[in-house]
């Protein structure tokens, strides 16, 4: 008997849990199916060519509604498909939002002294990609600090990895994600970073892994926690000299934002800038926006 009961709490239980949408197609059906049901006494069921209209109507408008219901908030439809990366897209989880976008490192608008821009360099900070125009790097420091190329950016450079504590080990190089925010001279009016987000290797070249894309995330979230930054401006970091695909660098930059957002709140927005060049390497970049669906909102 009381397994009984339990088990009848446990249905009372799951239709009370089920969806809103479940629910009302499956009191929709049954209003249907009954309303050409007549009962004779307790133990008598004949069907009938006249229906209850009343309980017709009800299982109709339940149908009908779990239908448009179904239409209207599937998630494949909380996906604008009919955007593109040169129109941007925005989506947003844990209060941070995320513009995806077409543009140039060198060319942002209406730069604010809340806002930085991240660059990327490799673990040994001696980058010949500093006078390459083509590079994220080159591009932006042959635009702003011009006069202190080479040799200036450098020392600076150098001051400052030393001022963080950082140290290099036996092959010259820095430990991966090593993350510096420039000194004040180089205010564009926004911040200055430089992320080790590719990793120099004798014989093998520069090279990038999705381990040092999250770390880089990390410490830009790390570093900027007590500098009032609200707005990082970023390419995507390890598609370029760094040999990922521009689609797997991306992602991992997205989930890398998604979890540390959670655990640092001052970063309200972040762009993500796609070269023109580059847009035709992006495959189906709206499924991105699904990332922003799988947050669960805490209570």
């Amino acid at each position: 008997m009381l397994k009984d009961f339990k088990g009848y709490l446990e249905d009372v239980r799951y239709i009370v849990n089920a969806p809103v949408l479940n629910i009302m197609l499956l009191i929709g059906f049954l209003c249907v199916v009954l309303s050409f049901l007549r009962l004779d006494g307790l133990k008598t069921i004949s069907l009938t060519r006249t229906p209850n209209w009343i309980m017709l109507i009800i299982g109709i408008i339940l149908l009908f509604g779990a239908l448009i219901i179904f239409v209207f908030t599937r998630e494949d439809r909380r996906i604008n498909k009919k955007v593109t990366i040169e129109k941007g897209i925005s989506f947003s989880f844990n209060g941070l939002s995320i513009v995806l976008r077409t543009g140039k490192i060198q060319e942002i608008p209406k730069l604010s002294k809340n806002s930085a821009v991240v660059l990327p360099a490799n673990t040994t900070f001696i980058d010949d990609c500093i006078t390459d125009p083509k590079s994220a790097l080159g591009a932006f420091f042959l635009k702003f600090y011009p006069d202190k190329i080479p040799t200036r950016v450098s020392e600076d450079i150098e001051k400052e990895l030393r001022k963080q504590h950082y140290k290099k080990d036996k092959n010259e190089s820095y430990p991966p994600g090593t993350t510096i925010i420039l000194p004040k001279e180089y205010d564009t009016p926004a911040k200055c970073i430089i992320t080790a987000s590719t990793i120099r290797k004798e014989k093998v070249g520069i090279v990038a892994y999705p381990g040092t894309i999250c770390e880089c995330i990390r410490q830009i979230f790390e570093i900027t926690a007590d500098k009032k930054i609200e707005r990082i401006y970023m390419p995507v970091i390890g598609s370029g000299h760094g040999g990922l695909d521009i689609n797997d660098a991306l992602l991992f930059i997205l989930l890398s934002i998604k979890y540390y957002s959670k655990r640092y709140h001052h970063i309200k927005t972040v762009d993500i800038l796609i070269t023109p060049k580059d847009v035709p390497r992006l495959k189906d970049v709206y499924r991105l926006q699904y990332l922003s669906l799988l947050e669960v909102k805490e209570k």
